[in-house]
């Protein structure tokens, strides 16, 4: 399984792996910690699932050249850009935020798929909430996988 994991925060990122790669032995994760990165990452290649998390930052942060712009909504762009080129990579919101800006209003968690699809014409399997001291985005992002696994099957 191809991977791309949208994270600026090493932490999170780093959690993430090693859930998935629990859960998905042998997978190829490839990580973008900005916008810059993950939009060159979905032009180079397909993936078998896109984690995105909404707030990255717009370019990679280099010594010297000062601080990148932190884009809230950044993962929306993502989404845009997966949809512009006509692919259908599967993709998972996970953020620290309960709510995502879509179109200036806020939807909970839970409405955002929906909305994403209804606004914008892109297709999320989940939007999950990941908090480091809870199991709750480990379970829900279990869930997709399983289901992911028998629709691909």
């Amino acid at each position: 399984m191809n991977i791309l994991m949208i994270e600026d925060d090493n932490y999170k990122a780093a959690s993430l792996e090693e859930f998935l790669l629990g859960r998905v032995p042998g997978a190829q994760i490839t990580f973008a910690p900005s916008l810059v990165d993950a939009i060159e990452a979905i032009e180079m290649s397909l993936y078998s699932l896109v984690l995105i998390d909404m707030a990255i930052p717009s370019h990679p942060i280099i010594p010297g050249e000062g601080s990148p712009m932190s884009l809230l909504a950044g993962g929306l762009e993502v989404l845009m850009e997966i949809q512009s080129l006509g692919r259908h990579d599967p993709c998972v919101i996970i953020t620290q935020y309960p709510e995502i800006e879509i179109s200036g209003i806020y939807y909970s968690l839970a409405d955002s798929r929906e909305q994403l699809k209804l606004e914008l014409g892109c297709e999320v399997l989940d939007c999950i909430e990941y908090s480091e001291g809870s199991d709750k985005w480990k379970l829900a992002l279990g869930e997709v996988l399983k289901t992911y696994e028998n629709i691909s099957s």
